[in-house]
């Protein structure tokens, strides 16, 4: 039995190795990407078995509630940050899979090793070397290399040693949740805050703190928790908050402004259907796509010159614009577009013309 587990530990461990490598020296091929899903796919069919214990309910409402409270901090740094568009050109399940299966693979490796402290720490070495991205971190200029460090490098490794604490205490469904919270939303939402590297960074160590602390105190000293354990309860206020940024957003409160597009003037660059985000900007040069009021009508064409006044045209159309717009006519500057999710706003638009 003895041995048939440790013959089991030193293949989780060679596996673990022959992953690490192959994601240091190919981090950024399409093909690697593509291996390394089937790998942890091959890994979880293989590896994965009932024989662990099940996460205790307290500690995943727990582990849900600080989750959700940290993802809604996140998005409301956008609102005072600003947002960008996000990174949707990633497949969900090439993101599941590793996150499940290094977390996993992680609980068993420690699980198995006793107490032997020295192999725990080599262990969250290697899948912390398994998670930073080498080539930007050395082939990058010195200034992209210490903001890279900053932002990304310190918050991996202090993250790594929280989920090596959580599996050694607790269960590795905790460290998925977290890591989970921690970057779908890349992915998934079509817009993210914005952030600078050492917001970014800052944030990410606080969080690990945060979770730390709170993790040690209320499961390993065992303290009684019954109003903070209620997720069901706690989840309301958030999702109302939630709501209410997002109406706020959507009415232009805050500094980056929604308007969907309701013609094709400006195909390709977006088209009918999308909704674009625009900002107030001092400075307006030719080239800037600008939203501009004209009678009833909110415009958003491209700046090709100004001279009095500002002359635009639709990317799509091929004559300049015949209206004459003012400094003060102008609600703000293009920054990105989103697609499709304009169509709500025009099918009610639609729908009240009708109507009138």
């Amino acid at each position: 039995m003895f041995k048939k587990k440790m013959l089991k530990n030193n293949q989780l461990f060679f596996l673990l190795i022959i992953y690490t490598i192959i994601h240091i020296f190919f981090y950024s091929n399409f093909y690697i990407n593509i291996f390394q899903s089937f790998f942890w796919l091959i890994f979880l069919v293989n590896f994965y078995n009932q024989d662990l214990k099940l996460p205790k309910q307290k500690e995943i409402n727990i582990t849900f509630l600080l989750s959700i409270i940290f993802f809604m901090i996140y998005l409301a740094s956008g609102f005072i940050f600003g947002f960008n568009k996000s990174f949707l050109n990633y497949s969900i399940i090439n993101i599941l899979l590793p996150i499940w299966g290094i977390e996993i693979m992680r609980y068993k490796l420690l699980k198995n090793t006793k107490n032997n402290f020295s192999f725990r720490v080599l262990i969250t070495i290697i899948i912390i070397l398994s998670e930073i991205n080498f080539k930007t971190l050395f082939l990058s200029h010195n200034i992209i290399f210490f903001h890279y460090f900053v932002s990304k490098v310190i918050p991996i490794i202090a993250q790594n040693i929280l989920f090596t604490y959580l599996s050694l205490n607790s269960h590795y469904d905790n460290s998925i949740i977290i890591k989970i919270f921690n970057e779908i939303p890349k992915f998934v939402l079509p817009i993210i805050p914005y952030s600078n590297w050492f917001i970014e960074g800052s944030f990410a160590i606080i969080k690990v703190l945060i979770i730390y602390y709170l993790f040690k105190y209320f499961i390993l000293h065992k303290k009684t928790i019954n109003h903070f354990t209620n997720f069901h309860l706690n989840i309301y206020p958030l999702t109302i908050i939630a709501s209410i940024l997002l109406v706020l957003f959507m009415l232009g409160v805050f500094k980056y402004h929604p308007i969907a597009i309701l013609s094709n003037s400006m195909n390709p660059t977006f088209k009918r259907g999308d909704v674009v985000i625009y900002k107030k900007e001092e400075v307006i040069v030719p080239g800037d796509i600008i939203v501009f009021q004209y009678q009833n009508q909110i415009i958003v064409h491209r700046v090709v010159s100004i001279n009095k006044y500002y002359v635009t045209k639709g990317d799509a159309n091929n004559n300049v614009d015949y209206i004459k717009v003012q400094k003060e006519d102008i609600k703000g500057v293009y920054q990105f577009s989103l697609k499709y999710l304009g169509y709500p706003s025009i099918w009610l638009n639609e729908l009240f013309t009708k109507e009138n």
